[in-house]
């Protein structure tokens, strides 16, 4: 072994470290829908996805019934079908790409 290496300091530790985090597993048996994803990110991967150029064909679940269309762009708070329609976001329950 080589002895011309300094030594190496290590300053020792005299009192109780706290710095540990307490975990804790709860199994909740709250019934869950199957369908977790919210309304506005499953429009957002329709409009993010490589298959959307121009239009896209949907099935929109509202209030009032299932309706299949072809949305073509979107605002703040509706999205714009090819038939010149608004859907306000806030009405729909569920939409997916047929």
């Amino acid at each position: 072994m080589n002895k011309n290496l300094p030594n190496v300091f290590a300053n020792p530790i005299s009192k109780k470290l706290k710095n540990t985090q307490e975990t804790y597993y709860g199994n909740d048996r709250m019934e869950r829908s199957v369908d977790s994803v919210s309304v506005e990110r499953k429009i957002q991967a329709i409009f993010a996805s490589r298959e959307f150029v121009y239009k896209s064909r949907v099935e929109i679940t509202t209030s009032m019934g299932t309706k299949d269309c072809v949305i073509v762009g979107k605002t703040d708070k509706s999205l714009l079908t090819l038939d010149n329609e608004t859907i306000p976001i806030a009405s729909i329950l569920d939409i997916r790409k047929i």
